[in-house]
């Protein structure tokens, strides 16, 4: 069984008979153990009291009656991909009878359990089955398309058979000097103006690229797990590798799926514990011991907060800003003003989308240079001349912030870091004053503790 999270989800309804036959069962017990099988998240079988469908023959279960043939009504509510991936068996198994499919809004889903999160889940309950692959012989365009364009971040490399050979993630492709920069940068990039793609476009086109394919420049060194690895175990792996995300095979190694930290993240959200007050990088953590009184997901998120924060002040020069930004862990820094509360947050594509057109590929030419492990430094004297209005800190922020307060709760702040698509989190009090910041993989750490 997947995950169904919050958010956009489909409904398949099929109408069936009672007396629907596959393969020597009843329809609609082999629906459910088909819809079992491809890991969808639940199913829903009712038994009416009466109806009539398609043929206009009477079913009820009244003393007199036409028909025993008393209508089943089924239902699944799962992901787009899962229910688009079975719809074609499913339409295949239902001779006669209704199917519709529409949209609903997922507000909460919880598993069954009683105590505990569920760190001896196998993860082949979580994987997102519904995964794009290339196979050995993919050109690398196709592949720089994949990643640059798609909402993942890796691409698993099979061969015919399916078994997992390698894997490809944007960090393989910086490494091989075929991405520039890191992905977020170069979509926004493509997108601003001519001359700034231009400064992006030239690496892409360099020369044998056209005759390279995916096993030129996959990881052969894939950390994968098996479909009966634990959560917990998975948590553990993420942390102590800093990978965000694991191949799940099977004994033979084929590829069955893919595990990525929100789907771990997503356990601990739609675990039971949540109780009334419930809404609807592998660096070392400084904390305090959590409260022994309290679930693990209603303890206070300051817990699991580190400290260390990248910060500049609302007058921060333009280019000590982007020294900053470098030097940053978090790819980010944040802003605060002189009693320090938090009045933005500062990317690498904060920089380029608020700079003059002409500064851009300057900032960019030290963006590649850092990627590939060259520090350098925009000229300060040529910012002041071609930034236009964009001269400090605040002139370049994204005002648009997320935060968490001290006093929410771990499941509070990860719904909120799901539902929002933040990776990192920063920490206030009630006076919006900066405490710390929380990550996803800080996070992960609950379903260590749980396990132990």
């Amino acid at each position: 069984m997947s995950l169904l999270r919050q958010g956009k989800a489909l409904v398949l309804t099929m109408y069936m008979g009672e007396s629907d036959q596959w393969q020597g069962k009843p329809l609609y017990v082999a629906i459910v153990q088909l819809l079992r099988e491809e890991l969808c998240a639940g199913a829903t079988a009712s038994r009416a009291i009466a109806g009539y469908g398609a043929g206009s023959r009477l079913h009820t279960q009244q003393a007199l009656h036409w028909s025993s043939d008393v209508p089943i009504v089924l239902q699944v509510i799962d992901q787009p991909e899962r229910i688009r991936r079975v719809l074609p068996r499913v339409q295949a198994m239902l001779n006669g009878g209704l199917l519709t499919l529409h949209e609903v809004e997922v507000l909460k889903y919880t598993h069954a359990r009683r105590r505990g999160l569920p760190t001896k889940l196998p993860v082949a309950q979580v994987m997102e089955t519904a995964i794009t692959t290339v196979q050995l012989t993919t050109p690398v365009a196709e592949v720089l398309h994949l990643l640059i364009h798609a909402p993942f971040r890796a691409l698993p490399v099979v061969d015919e058979q399916n078994h997992l050979q390698g894997i490809i993630s944007t960090g393989d492709l910086i490494e091989a000097g075929l991405l520039p920069v890191r992905r977020g940068v170069m979509r926004t990039a493509l997108e601003l103006d001519s001359q700034t793609a231009q400064t992006l476009v030239a690496p892409l086109t360099q020369p044998g690229q056209g005759t390279s394919c995916a096993q030129d420049v996959m990881n052969r060194q894939v950390r994968s797990i098996s479909t009966e690895t634990t959560l917990g175990e998975a948590a553990q792996i993420m942390l102590e590798t800093g990978l965000k995300r694991l191949p799940v095979v099977d004994a033979e190694q084929k590829l069955r799926g893919m595990l990525s930290r929100t789907d771990l993240l997503q356990v601990i959200v739609t675990s039971p514990l949540m109780g009334q007050e419930a809404s609807s990088a592998t660096q070392p953590l400084s904390r305090s011991r959590p409260l022994a009184e309290l679930p693990v997901p209603q303890q206070p998120v300051v817990t699991y907060m580190r400290s260390e924060v990248a910060t500049v002040e609302e007058q921060t020069p333009l280019a000590d800003v982007i020294d900053a930004l470098i030097l940053s862990p978090q790819k980010r820094v944040f802003v605060v003003d002189a009693q320090q509360r938090v009045q933005g947050v500062i990317s690498d594509i904060d920089v380029l989308t608020r700079l003059q057109a002409e500064a851009r590929p300057g900032v960019l030419r030290l963006l590649m240079n850092w990627t590939r492990g060259k520090p350098g430094r925009v000229p300060t004297g040529a910012l002041r001349t071609s930034s236009g209005n964009a001269r400090v800190a605040t002139d370049v922020m994204n005002r648009d912030l997320v935060t968490a307060l001290e006093t929410a709760s771990v499941q509070e702040t990860i719904e909120r870091m799901m539902s929002t698509g933040r990776t990192v989190l920063p920490i206030v009090d009630a006076q919006g004053q900066m405490r710390g910041i929380v990550g996803r993989s800080d996070l992960l750490q609950l379903l260590i503790e749980e396990e132990g």
